[in-house]
């Protein structure tokens, strides 16, 4: 296990970058808003990266690995209608379809907002097919409500008794300021070889462990915009240190599940002390996609609040995203940090 920390680029760090692309956050604002990272995948040479600061497309960073580089990034506007923007994208995730077809797919949160508020656009998955990126072109883009993730998940809390989630928030005009979130998802992605949609969420959690569910269908239910011909089909735990999902990533080079981690800062239940807590614990982990077997803890990121993991190809380079300006937790003019590590594997001692 070793330890990652903002601004030191040393072994296994390669390179460290803030990422400052901006633009508008939807179609009605001709405001730039600086990019909030929440999560990416890797295609052909580019980052993909989902912003929960904008709710109409994504952002593209061309990074070039042998000069480890950054490129010029750009913003790709793929919902024009104001009646399809998504709110808080948490989740990114790519695969490729039996007919040789690229899709992406993001997720957004299914929390309530922080006045507690149910929306619909929070809701909300985008599948597109991804012809080419350079120049960005993007085909038959689906805006797909999710709700139904939400309600089958709501039967597994009660069964089991999973506790609601609250978090803080100073503006909430009642008399509670902690305020009813329901929970968040922040990480998808398919299990290898196959349709089944991993999605790991960062609160709440159950006795100390974080909540993974899978789904079936998925492609099914949006070609025929249906929500029933998709289903949650299992639903655990796994132990991340106490600390909730903020991404999961498909590794081809260690044929495992790529993880971060870190701690939701919830209620506010001591007004003596300081809030939010300063206790980001960012962790990264490895797990083998096996029920039965807990993530290894790998890596500690104790000053970053990490957000994004996925693998560069089959290079031995695995790129990390922090989101440091959560808009919802009261965090939102910090900047969003890209750190590249050489990670080839666990020790096989660590495996066993």
């Amino acid at each position: 296990m070793f330890e990652i920390n903002f601004g030191a680029v040393d072994p296994p760090v390669v390179f460290e970058a803030i990422l400052k692309a901006t633009s508008p956050a939807s179609n009605n604002s001709t405001v730039p808003r600086v990019i909030e990272c929440s999560s990416f995948v890797w295609h052909d040479g580019y980052l993909l990266i989902s912003s929960d600061r904008h709710d109409h497309g994504i952002f593209t960073y061309p990074l070039d690995l042998d000069k480890m580089a950054l490129g010029e990034p750009r913003y790709h506007v793929l919902l024009n209608n104001e009646q399809e923007l998504f709110r808080d994208a948490e989740a990114i995730t790519i695969r490729k379809q039996n007919d040789g077809r690229i899709y992406v797919y993001t997720q957004c949160s299914l929390s309530n907002n922080r006045y507690e508020m149910p929306q619909p656009a929070r809701r909300l998955m985008m599948r597109f097919a991804l012809k080419q990126l350079d120049p960005f072109t993007a085909e038959d883009v689906v805006v797909f409500s999710t709700t139904k993730f939400r309600e089958e998940v709501d039967v597994h809390f009660k069964t089991i008794g999973v506790p609601p989630y609250y978090c803080f928030i100073q503006e909430f005009p009642g008399s509670n300021k902690n305020t009813y979130r329901w929970g968040a998802v922040e990480g998808i992605a398919f299990a290898p070889n196959s349709s089944i949609l991993l999605c790991g969420m960062r609160n709440p959690q159950f006795k100390n462990n974080a909540i993974i569910f899978s789904v079936k269908g998925l492609d099914d239910a949006i070609d025929f915009l249906n929500p029933d011909r998709m289903e949650v089909i299992d639903f655990f735990t796994l132990d991340l240190g106490g600390r909730g999902f903020s991404d999961i990533s498909w590794d081809p080079v260690t044929k495992g599940f790529l993880i971060t981690s870190g701690i939701s800062n919830g209620p506010k239940l001591d007004s003596d002390k300081p809030y939010p807590p300063d206790n980001l614990d960012s962790a990264l982990f490895w797990w083998s996609g096996r029920k039965d077997e807990q993530p290894i803890l790998f890596a500690k990121m104790p000053d970053l609040s990490v957000e994004a993991i996925c693998r560069l190809g089959n290079s031995r380079f695995v790129a990390i995203g922090s989101d440091e300006g959560d808009e919802s937790e009261g965090r939102n003019k910090l900047q969003s940090v890209l750190t590249i590590i050489d990670f080839t594997g666990l020790p096989a001692t660590n495996k066993e």
